[in-house]
């Protein structure tokens, strides 16, 4: 299957498998926005890229959690009624307005199966650990990974959406004997250095879930957009592996999955 991938900016993707659609975590505040987190405020550095038309015919929401770098009152506007959405239950707040028969919460190891068009999605909620600290990670509240198979005929393809969770065995457990045809990786080592602790993927904990997983490839995303993201690129540019992709913010990738058969 070939996959259509383009990067919003923070944690908005949004994937094109043929006619279907499937976006996360739409956050879309212009830059110099301040953001309160109640232990902390954080800055927009950088402007999303989009167009207005990427967020039409969105077939598939996900979201992770109810952070404002995750789900804005701008990108909430971009969630049609039509669509169908899967939340995370702390999200349902942020939700509550929209109406839609097609709203779906995932506690962690949940799955859903559906048919969109001509596809066929199962959609299984991952364990994200928001935070090294334990006291942190409690307070940040449970958010949710997305572990999506889709599926056409004798093709599929298996995409894992990480959320914003730092490494922990028992995510890897969760997938294990599974493959994984793209990883989505919420990175930028959000808080490190603080007395938070480190609250996302930094790219020694991406090393490690690549090792552990084995992706077919590798999508940073989460760096670079706010203050609190504290990790540059550069650290992911320097890990010598092939597979971790980048790309620039509002930009587009093509990937194959290849001819991956049931």
């Amino acid at each position: 299957m070939e996959v259509l991938v383009k990067w919003v900016g923070g944690a908005t993707v949004i994937l094109t498998i043929g006619n279907l659609k499937i976006a996360i975590d739409p956050v879309l505040c212009d830059k110099g926005t301040v953001q309160d987190y109640f232990w902390f405020k954080s800055t927009r550095i950088e402007q999303p890229i989009y167009h207005e038309d990427d967020f039409e015919n969105i077939d598939l929401w996900l979201i992770t959690h109810n952070h404002e770098d995750h789900i804005d009152s701008k990108g909430k506007t971009k969630i049609s009624k039509s669509s169908k959405i899967i939340s995370n239950q702390n999200a349902l707040r942020v939700l509550k307005d929209i109406s839609s028969e097609n709203l779906s919460v995932l506690h962690w190891h949940d799955a859903e199966e559906f048919e969109l068009k001509d596809y066929t999605i199962e959609v299984e909620a991952i364990p994200a650990v928001h935070g090294v600290n334990p006291l942190s990670a409690f307070f940040a509240g449970r958010g949710n990974g997305y572990y999506l198979t889709v599926m056409k005929g004798d093709e599929q393809v298996k995409i894992y959406f990480t959320g914003d969770t730092v490494y922990k065995k028992r995510i890897i457990r969760s997938l294990r004997n599974r493959s994984v045809d793209m990883m989505v990786a919420n990175m930028g080592a959000a808080k490190q250095g603080s007395w938070i602790m480190t609250l996302t993927l930094d790219a020694e904990m991406l090393q490690k879930m690549i090792a552990e997983l084995d992706p077919t490839m590798v999508l940073p995303v989460h760096y670079g957009t706010f203050a609190h993201y504290r990790e540059p690129a550069e650290k992911m540019q320097e890990i010598e592996d092939e597979r971790i992709k980048m790309v620039a913010v509002g930009g587009k990738m093509k990937w194959s999955s290849g001819a991956s058969k049931r």
